[in-house]
């Protein structure tokens, strides 16, 4: 510790000397005593025995560190170093010899500070040093006197305004004086040395320490992201393959779900040989950046928007994410899509990567005190150092008060961040990649508002009615669902949709069309989400309806025939996959989409889960000239089609997904011709592709005699 403080065995202040008592340590051996024997049990109580105590001294020790106890107090024994008189110094120094230096034979062992006027001056200039509590009765510095060093300016600034010719600061001036002159004589080179390559912007690795205050500000790149944090503590030792480097243990605020605390960020420079530019090591103090105050609006206004990301967001993004691997590295995903930013879902469902911090607790403040400067005096001394704005209380592991996680609603009601909590906050977001389906780390310059497409429900191709009844559904049942329940609570909330019909008809499209009318996020789940071994079965797919409910979203489960299908007497592991499914979408409270063309293979049980069932016929021609004319408007590219060759291409028998083929086709072939899109452009394709339709038509011809 830089610092430490005992108390001292005197109740009254003794009167003080103006002056520097040195102690200078010897070899002498001091005595110990030992406790009284244990008495024996009141039945073998001897009425002989004294009513006192016993005395027993150390003698000589002998090679093992034994020793031999006697009766009489050891001759070399002497006095103590610290008494009533050396109680009246201002200030007690304490040397030891020093070996193997020619240019010195005692360094300063320890400094108590006894003035209490002196504390009084320090109380000012090391206000808000970690570790150190000024205001105690008893200040010692030992060690490298890191608070001193670190505080060495600010400490000149603090003696030079005292006046002598005053009468309430002159005292605290000499007594200041005495520490100043004790300090130079001691750390001159090392002061000197380290001011003079601060002036030059360079530093050497011993003198490392010297540059990284605690509760100074500094500046790194970490994951490339600018990021500025709070030094706690410094020291120096090893790396994780033994090789010499600096640690700096720093702080940065976070979010872990439901409030904002800080986290603990471990950093090493390795060592090197001479000196090296501050600027190119791994991190330094902000204020040697090339640009601190644009440097400190960026990473204020990246705070501003990280708090306002606080709680479950659904988001744009586009940039790198990453996560830990199996072997601890970091791999890295080239994200562009939609996501959803939930820390507290992110610590629900990836428990070995908990975020935990250390909670914020605020002191109150008068408003119109908005730095953190002490305030002076009429007689010009600083007050006693006020609390911390914000405190870090004991780091309890992340584990929750009582046992019970706080309530998410809470986390919208909690303090705001002051400026500088806005500056040193983390540039990481935790959420979900619904493209990639992973739980990922996420840069917070990288997201950005949804573009939404707002006319996607309004060119969905379906019957007024029938889309009025999907929307209207689906929408009521997500602000509603709380008022529908079963006999057991949570069973029968959630609204199951099947959409059955042939493809291309715009199955899919409607629940993506409805996803994005209601702005909220769209989970398409697959085969391949899930697996096929059941024991993995349920728990991915409780996952993924906990995650829908959570989020409001719409989930998609398209081809659902592949997990629907009716069970049979010989087929049990496809049995097995039908039974998880028939229970956990009992306890669904979201909205879910089922596509298929193979309704009629569905399992029975299935027909009572199912709320609403919708039968999507062939497209009618007006239908499909709707479908070309909205892929037709929706292209940037011009083109020549006019309403009776619309009326042409809108006969012939396609589905909209062929439709949607034929003219992507079509205008690569306008685009390398370099022309406007044609009639000629799209009959190309049709011929080029015609046998594809034919053999539909034709499988489908055969079908209908097979089973018509």
């Amino acid at each position: 510790m830089p610092g430490s403080v005992s108390t001292s065995s005197s109740d009254e202040e003794p009167s003080l000397v103006n002056g520097v008592k040195n102690i200078t340590l010897t070899n002498g051996v001091h005595g110990k005593g030992e406790e009284p024997a244990e008495s024996e049990p009141e039945e073998h109580f001897d009425p002989g025995m004294k009513a006192g105590l016993k005395n027993l001294y150390s003698g000589k020790e002998d090679k093992k560190g034994r020793y031999q106890w006697q009766d009489n107090i050891p001759e070399d024994l002497g006095g103590p170093a610290e008494n009533d008189k050396t109680a009246k110094w201002a200030l007690l120094v304490r040397n030891v010899k020093v070996y193997n230096d020619p240019r010195r034979v005692l360094a300063i062992h320890s400094i108590v500070i006894q003035s209490p006027l002196l504390k009084k001056l320090l109380a000012s200039v090391l206000k808000g040093y970690p570790g150190l509590t000024v205001g105690l009765q008893r200040l010692e510095f030992s060690g490298k006197f890191e608070p001193l060093i670190h505080r060495w300016s600010e400490l000149q600034d603090a003696v030079s305004k005292l006046d002598e010719e005053n009468e309430k600061t002159r005292t605290t001036k000499i007594h200041a004086d005495l520490l100043m002159e004790v300090l130079r004589t001691e750390f001159k080179s090392l002061i000197e040395t380290s001011q003079d390559m601060k002036s030059k912007g360079v530093m050497t690795y011993e003198h490392l320490w010297t540059l990284f205050q605690p509760g100074a500000t500094v500046y790194t790149r970490n994951d490339g992201q600018e990021t500025a944090m709070i030094v706690q503590e410094t020291k120096y030792g090893v790396d994780s393959r033994g090789a010499p480097c600096f640690w700096i243990t720093s702080r940065l605020v976070a979010w872990d779900g439901t409030k904002f605390g800080t986290q603990k960020l471990n950093l090493s420079i390795p060592f090197y040989n001479g000196t090296r530019q501050i600027t190119q090591l791994k991190l330094f103090p902000v204020e040697y950046h090339s640009e601190p105050e644009a440097l400190r609006k960026r990473l204020i206004e990246r705070g501003e928007k990280a708090e306002s990301l606080a709680g479950p967001h659904y988001k744009a993004y586009q940039g790198v994410a990453w996560k830990y691997g199996q072997y601890g590295t970091k791999d890295k995903y080239n994200v562009k899509g939609r996501i959803v930013i939930d820390t507290y879902g992110w610590n629900r469902f990836n428990p070995n990567y908990t975020i935990y911090v250390t909670p914020l607790t605020q002191k109150e403040k008068p408003s119109n005190q908005d730095s953190d400067e002490h305030t002076e005096g009429d007689d010009g001394e600083g007050t006693e150092a006020d609390e911390e704005d914000y405190e870090d209380e004991e780091d309890d592991g992340g584990m929750p008060i009582d046992g019970q996680f706080a309530d998410e609603d809470e986390a919208t009601q909690h303090v705001p961040l002051t400026t500088e909590q806005k500056l040193i906050c983390t540039p990481l977001l935790r959420g979900y990649s619904l493209k990639n389906k992973l739980w990922l780390n996420f840069f917070v310059n990288c997201v950005h508002d949804i573009e939404w497409q707002k006319n996607a429900f309004d060119r969905l191709v379906l019957p007024k009615n029938q889309k009025e009844l999907i929307l209207g559904f689906t929408e009521s049942q997500k602000k509603y669902r709380d008022m529908f329940d079963d006999v057991i609570e949570g069973k029968g909330r959630g609204m199951i949709i099947l959409l059955c019909g042939p493809p291309g008809v715009g199955k899919t499209l409607t629940a993506e069309s409805v996803a994005e009318q209601m702005k909220v996020p769209l989970y398409m789940m697959s085969a391949g989400d899930l697996g096929l071994d059941p024991r993995n079965v349920e728990s991915k797919l409780q996952n993924i309806l906990e995650m829908c409910t959570r989020w409001n979203s719409v989930l998609l489960l398209d081809e659902a025939d592949v997990f629907l299908e009716q069970r049979s007497l010989h087929e049990l592991e496809r049995n097995k996959l039908v039974s998880i499914f028939l229970r956990v979408l009992e306890y669904y409270e979201g909205t879910m989409f089922l596509t298929t063309n193979r309704v009629n293979t569905f399992d029975p049980a299935f027909q009572s889960r199912i709320h609403i069932s919708l039968d999507y016929q062939e497209l009618s021609i007006q239908s499909r000239k709707t479908v070309w004319q909205n892929f037709l408007d929706s292209s940037p590219q011009e083109h020549t089609i006019s309403k009776t060759e619309l009326d042409e291409l809108a006969r012939m028998n396609l589905n909209g997904r062929q439709i949607k083929n034929i003219l992507k086709i079509a205008r690569l072939l306008a685009s390398r011709k370099e022309g406007k899109l044609t009639r000629d452009h799209i009959m190309t394709t049709l011929e080029v592709t015609q046998h594809l339709h034919n053999e539909t038509q034709a499988s489908e011809r055969t079908r209908g005699s097979l089973y018509g």
